[in-house]
């Protein structure tokens, strides 16, 4: 977060600075209550370790799963937003084509490549195995979400007369299809979110390169 907020506003171009605030204060927003989340995690099953949180049968994931389900929502919400941000997912969308636009073109390589991962990731690693209950239960919320980036992203990446924010707006609706891999539940699904990830993850910083 903090090197890509000095790198979008001392090497950005013109509203480089209204654009790395935006993409500080979204993040850190999702942070925070993600910082909270894993402190009450580690409260209730008194453990860090991810491997063993995810195991129903170990003392620490029993203990989690075992405690009141509406908190265990509060903490899976609190991940769920952070990640949902980091995607970006819509509505939550808005701070990267600002981002993009206004990055110097390493900048919105490493954005694309790397960090827009670390959501999908994120669902893939900490709120499907932490939270299996709760993710089942979210599921068609975070599909309708996902569908409504897939169709909103692609049109208006579609009138966009900026190639950079074309592109931007073109990866919302590219990791809608990777998060409605991951909440489909199926092994299919699941394979084709990678997949789509990795593929994602190689074409997009490909085409920042090729306009910058």
């Amino acid at each position: 977060l903090i090197p890509m907020y000095f790198l979008i506003g001392i090497f950005g171009h013109e509203r480089r600075i209204h654009a790395a605030i935006k993409f500080f204060l979204f993040t850190f927003a999702g942070s925070i209550f993600m910082l909270i989340a894993i402190v009450a995690t580690y409260m209730i099953a008194g453990s860090f370790d991810v491997v063993a949180l995810s195991d129903p049968l170990s003392g620490a994931g029993g203990l989690l799963r075992g405690y009141d389900p509406r908190i265990l929502m509060y903490l899976y919400s609190a991940f769920a937003l952070a990640f949902m941000i980091k995607v970006p997912m819509f509505p939550f969308h808005t701070w990267l084509p600002d981002a993009h636009g206004e990055a110097p073109t390493a900048g919105s390589a490493i954005l694309a490549g790397v960090m827009l991962k670390m959501g999908t990731y994120g669902f893939i690693r900490f709120c499907l195995p932490l939270f299996p209950v709760q993710a089942q239960q979210s599921a068609g919320l975070f599909i309708t979400l996902a569908v409504i980036g897939i169709i909103y992203g692609s049109i208006v990446a579609a009138v966009q007369t900026d190639a950079k924010k074309l592109v931007a707006y073109s990866s919302v609706a590219h990791l809608g299809f990777v998060v409605l891999g991951i909440f489909s539940f199926t092994r299919v699904g699941m394979m084709g979110a990678l997949i789509q990830n990795i593929n994602h993850g190689i074409s997009t910083p490909m085409l920042f390169f090729l306009v910058g």
